[in-house]
């Protein structure tokens, strides 16, 4: 790698090793390599401002504020890092645990989809080597700004601007593919540019699959880690340009109603939520003006008020939610980890581990 035209001392320096002794201490970072990489890279040149919410909207704290943005670039927290929540920086304990389940022995060749602010390629291109590390990120302003940066911090990996729906054929085969958004559903390009025995580490829904695919077809298995996990979605597809309206049906239309058995409240329960995102994928909830609504991309919504679901739409959408949340309940309420997940020419499956229980079949992509 070249070498870095950064100053890397003082206050980011010592609260980039209480990050990392940190991380070691809870048990993110178990293997020597990644504790080496984490130390060697500063998250702070990758994060040079990140937005928060203060009763004014979201405001900025960057650089300027040094004390206040050094402390919270070097805390294991999220970060948002546009205005309009196009890219973020994951919390670090859980990009480590990501990295770590890839099992990297030091040669091989990784695929990363989400560049994002370019941290992750840059710890990649540390434990690897930069020529070993393909980036994509469908956002050409997010690949020059990641560019910048990585050039800055020393490294060079190929980074370019692509649908990582598709992968990166140009650069495969590869050993490793890992994911920095959110999936419903893995694309076949990931399982046929994966050399036999690689493995593929990707959010799914709200937890994070660790799947190694066979030595023969383009068929892979595996677990999901125990952390809960809340990312951003692939851009494949746009968002569903009525979501103002939505809200709005769902605030004030006229539908069927009936008494509810469950409350929005349940998906702020991390393991019910698993289930739900998983068997839902596309359903959003949220409080508006103190009312609970639901709706989803295809047009169906609730609201949920007086002990009251009323509905409307195309489905009923919250009683498809209800019936999720009984599987999982009848399952006994069972952990992330709990779950395995399967790809198949018939298809891709979440089920529980050697026990009786709901299995799912997951959706493929749009488009």
């Amino acid at each position: 790698m070249s070498e870095p035209t950064w100053s890397f001392e003082g206050q980011a320096a010592e609260d980039l090793g209480k990050m990392v002794g940190e991380l070691v201490a809870n048990g993110n970072i178990t293997d020597p390599h990644w504790e080496e990489a984490f130390r060697a890279v500063p998250r702070h040149l990758f994060v040079p401002r990140f937005y928060r919410s203060d009763q004014n909207g979201n405001s900025i704290v960057d650089s300027e504020s040094r004390d206040e943005w050094l402390s919270a670039v070097y805390s294991d927290i999220h970060l948002v890092t546009s205005e309009d929540v196009r890219s973020s920086s994951t919390a670090p304990s859980l990009m480590a645990s990501m990295l770590e389940a890839l099992e990297l022995t030091g040669d091989e060749r990784v695929l990363e989809i989400g560049t994002g602010t370019g941290y992750n390629a840059a710890l990649l291109s540390e434990r690897l080597g930069a020529g070993q590390v393909v980036s994509v990120d469908i956002d050409p302003d997010l690949i020059a700004q990641a560019r910048e940066r990585l050039e800055l911090a020393g490294y060079s990996p190929l980074v370019a601007a692509a649908d990582g729906a598709n992968g990166y054929p140009d650069a495969e085969p590869y050993d490793a593919v890992i994911a920095t958004c959110r999936l419903d559903y893995v694309p076949s390009a990931w399982l046929q540019q994966v050399r036999p025995g690689g493995v593929i580490v990707t959010p799914m829904g709200a937890g994070v699959a660790v799947l190694r695919k066979a030595s023969t077809g383009d068929e892979a298995a595996g677990h999901f880690l125990a952390n809960s996990a809340y990312f951003m979605p692939l851009r494949h597809q746009p968002e569903p340009s009525a979501i103002g309206e939505l809200i709005q049906i769902a605030l004030n239309g006229t539908g069927a109603s009936q008494p509810h058995r469950f409350d929005t409240s349940i998906y702020r329960d991390n393991e019910a939520r698993f289930w739900l995102d998983l068997t839902n994928p596309d359903v959003r909830a949220m409080t508006v003006d103190g009312v609970s609504v639901v709706f989803r991309s295809d047009g169906s919504w609730a609201r949920l008020a007086d002990g009251l679901a009323v509905q409307g739409g195309p489905g009923a959408v919250w009683d498809d939610v209800e019936a999720a949340h009984d599987d999982w309940l009848a399952a006994g309420r069972p952990s992330r980890e709990q779950y395995r997940m399967r790809i198949t020419d018939a298809g891709q499956d979440v089920f529980l581990a050697g026990r009786p229980g709901p299995v799912h079949r997951l959706r493929p992509l749009p488009g």
